[in-house]
């Protein structure tokens, strides 16, 4: 039987494609917002697209899992590095946010590959309420991760449009709500990450203790 290739599976080809966008919209960001916006969100939605593809072709696979987070949390960080040249007095706010969205998403996707699950947004069911709602309803996860990218898009489109329409400034205010609520559910992601760290951590001191 011939050994499968994880690195030509459908759903890491299409997590090269949006790291190539991406690496795109970085490079156009400082001249051209419209097509760097354009890439990033279209990075953004291909991501919809390499579960479903998982899903249907058996081919979940935690370097897919890995590949999949990592492009997330590196394509928002390299915008909220963007963000704060644009606006360099709220650069305090952007570099929480990249720590807050970092740390705990490494961390629940570490303690859940320890675990044993192919994916991070693979979860208990008998766990957190909230992580259960975010991660299990598909329009949940949908409103919130795509609000919160839009938020810091329009941050960055709002600062190159000369003369914004008015109702850019309400979609701002929504996504903005989306966003702080997203910020929150991060939280929520590294107490319980590492709740569940701990509780490993304890459960293998006892194991050993019992051997000695």
């Amino acid at each position: 039987m011939t050994e499968e290739n994880i690195f030509f599976f459908v759903p890491n080809l299409i997590g090269y494609a949006r790291i190539v966008l991406a690496l795109i919209s970085f490079y156009l960001m400082p001249c051209c917002p419209w097509p760097a916006a354009f890439c990033y969100m279209l990075s953004g939605l291909l991501d919809a697209f390499d579960g479903h593809a998982a899903r249907a072709l058996n081919q979940s696979t935690k370097f897919g899992a890995m590949l999949d987070m990592l492009t997330d949390r590196c394509a928002t960080m390299c915008l909220l590095v963007n963000l704060s040249l644009l606006y360099p007095s709220y650069t305090f706010l952007f570099q929480i946010s990249m720590c807050v969205d970092i740390a705990s998403h490494w961390l629940h996707l570490h303690s859940s590959t320890i675990k044993g699950s192919t994916s991070h947004k693979t979860i208990d069911l008998s766990g957190n309420p909230v992580l259960r709602l975010y991660y299990t309803s598909k329009p949940v996860l949908f409103v919130m991760c795509s609000g919160n990218e839009l938020f810091y898009c329009l941050l960055y489109l709002l600062h190159h449009i000369e003369e914004p329409a008015g109702w850019l400034y309400w979609l701002q205010g929504v996504c903005a709500v989306i966003s702080m609520l997203k910020t929150g559910i991060s939280m929520v992601h590294l107490v319980t990450a590492s709740q569940n760290m701990a509780a490993m951590d304890a459960a293998e001191r006892e194991r050993n203790a019992k051997t000695q």
